[in-house]
């Protein structure tokens, strides 16, 4: 007599909706890492030195779960065409918590468009303020948008204009497969780069 066959185990909708939210909130923090580099490519710019960093934060709410997410940039070592740049995040929910830590040398470059895993392209720029600790600091605020694979992402940068440095970004990502809606605000928290949060 044969058995009948075994059915792979089900992933629920649930299940589902929570790994792709953590796969994009990882693609959050390459793009953030990328966009540090490509937005800043000139070995000229006065913060950059060894051991600059920002270290950026934000909080969402998916499936009636908190996440909290972090995410730090920092300049391991430079030349006049490299970045040697550490990207570490941490993601935490209530009954987890993953964080990845990686070293990478990345080619300096100075163009602002973006297609990388998000498939994000530079839309428009514009001037606006945003509030970093106590202070209000002047930015430029990048906004770029695409579609990939069914994802809808809308990803905003804001740089200050004097210190050319990002202080936020801010993302929200729709898949209509999957009706999963997902905003975040990154702010930055910390950093050692004068002009800005003191370190």
């Amino acid at each position: 007599m044969e058995s009948p066959p075994v059915e792979p185990p089900r992933v629920s909708h649930r299940k589902r909706n929570l790994a792709l939210v953590l796969a994009l909130l990882i693609l959050v923090a390459a793009f953030a890492g990328v966009y540090y580099l490509n937005l800043f490519g000139s070995s000229k710019q006065p913060w950059l030195f060894k051991g600059a960093y920002g270290i950026y934060s934000g909080q969402t709410t998916f499936l009636a779960q908190t996440i909290n997410f972090t995410i730090r940039l920092q300049i391991v070592d430079f030349n006049s065409t490299q970045v040697e740049m550490l990207t570490y995040y941490s993601l935490k929910t209530p009954s987890s918590t993953d964080t990845n830590q990686t070293t990478s040398w990345n080619k300096l470059s100075s163009n602002l468009d973006y297609s990388g895993p998000l498939g994000l392209t530079l839309s428009r720029a514009y001037n606006t303020t945003r509030l970093v600790g106590l202070n209000t600091i002047d930015c430029t605020a990048y906004e770029y948008s695409g579609t990939t694979q069914g994802v809808n992402s809308d990803l905003t940068a804001f740089v200050s204009r004097s210190v050319g440095f990002p202080v936020e970004f801010t993302l929200s990502v729709t898949a209509a497969q999957s009706s999963t809606n997902l905003t975040l605000d990154l702010a930055l928290v910390h950093t050692n780069i004068p002009g800005l949060v003191e370190g």
